[in-house]
């Protein structure tokens, strides 16, 4: 049974950011049956932002099919929304669609006169944007961002313009690009933004200034998820990504102990939660014990993170050079060894290959290689 005063002081902890508790007396609330729409919200979102990812979709889920008995369509669409968000982050694509198909039909022709239709719009090109499909993303996006602006949202403006800008660094076109996701980072960093979809363009954010090769932003937009989670010590969904961040700055910046430390807390944090940044953790510890000499371990830490589904190249290969097998690690990255003028300073993820790649080829020989992967990685400094 809830004790009284439950309601109350679970909106005030949920107001103040102290999610632990606005969980616990939410939770409590809600057993006891006191719980309405606006509770229910809360209650979804403070349990997504102590761990407790399963009971959040279970109790969106809920509030979505009691504003449909009470018709109120928009309220559940809202309620979809996040259901379908989740789930497209999570990677299970298909119960993402179908919450999207859900969110359609119940807006049906009423999907321009309310700011759902316009969540509507950025689910559809989030979707398209994971798919590659970066035309039908972009085009949804804008008239997400359109949505947003007629109806003030802060929120939906904010993953619009990031979505918008992944687009953009996608399609090769990164400089206006920047300029979006700056744009929405400055909501977010000012605290208009709710605290989960803060998390998520956090991260979003820095992945997509990493791929971009834009580290100067990086860091700028690590030191500000840092203090956010500082902030929130309850919080558990984004810390683990944080950490992953932390580690790859203090890495750039020489401090490999600390890096060290920092990859391995936030793999072990990520690998409890099933969670896919959990490879990218595990390659980050790879790459310092590699640094480090440490060459059995660099090794487990490459097989972990193949495991948890990141590609360990181009680490693996120069573990490889460095066991004195030039062969070995020429042929790991035989896969990526084809560059043609352009092209690599078109995709960063490639470019990042070249630098290794270039020790690789001369290591083992092979000059000309090593000058093909040269003038690329050339032409990639002059963009």
């Amino acid at each position: 049974m809830a004790r009284p005063g439950d309601i109350e002081r679970g909106q005030e902890a949920f107001a103040a950011g102290k999610w632990g508790e606005a969980y616990a007396r939410l939770s409590a609330a809600d057993r006891a049956g006191g719980l309405g729409a606006d509770g229910l919200e809360r209650l979804a979102a403070a349990a997504y932002l102590v761990g407790r990812d399963a009971e959040a979709l279970a109790v969106w889920t809920r509030l979505h099919h009691a504003c449909i008995a009470h018709g109120e369509a928009p309220r559940a669409a809202r309620a979809g929304f996040w259901l379908g968000l989740l789930l497209l982050l999570a990677g299970e694509q298909a119960r993402a669609s179908g919450w999207l198909a859900r969110i359609q039909r119940l807006l049906g022709g009423r999907a321009g006169d309310c700011v759902e239709g316009g969540y509507a719009e950025a689910l559809v090109g989030l979707r398209a944007l994971f798919a590659g499909d970066v035309a039908t993303a972009g085009a949804a996006l804008e008239r997400a961002c359109a949505c947003a602006d007629r109806f003030g949202d802060a929120d939906l403006m904010a993953i619009a313009l990031v979505g918008r800008g992944e687009a953009l660094v996608q399609a090769q076109d990164p400089g206006p690009g920047m300029v979006l996701l700056d744009e929405a980072m400055a909501g977010v960093s000012a605290g208009a933004v709710s605290p989960i979809l803060a998390g998520i363009l956090y991260c979003a954010v820095l992945g997509t200034c990493e791929r971009a090769l834009d580290l100067r932003r990086a860091r700028e937009w690590t030191l500000e998820l840092n203090e956010w989670c500082a902030r929130q010590p309850d919080l558990v969904p984004f810390r683990g990504q944080c950490l992953v961040h932390r580690a790859e700055v203090l890495q750039l910046q020489g401090e490999w102990p600390h890096a060290l430390e920092q990859a391995r807390e936030a793999g072990r944090c990520l690998a409890e939660r099933a969670e896919p940044a959990a490879g990218r953790a595990f390659y980050r510890c790879g790459e310092l014990h590699r640094l480090r000499g440490e060459i059995e371990e660099a090794e487990r830490m490459y097989e972990l993170a193949s495991r948890h589904g990141c590609d360990p190249q181009p680490g693996a290969a120069l573990l490889r050079l460095a066991q004195g097998d030039a062969r070995a690690a020429a042929v790991a990255l035989r896969g990526v060894a084809d560059f043609t003028p352009g092209r690599a300073a078109a995709d960063p993820a490639r470019a990042k290959l070249l630098a290794p790649l270039v020790e690789i080829h001369l290591a083992a020989g092979d000059l000309d290689a090593a000058r093909v992967a040269a003038d690329a990685l050339a032409d990639c400094a002059r963009l």
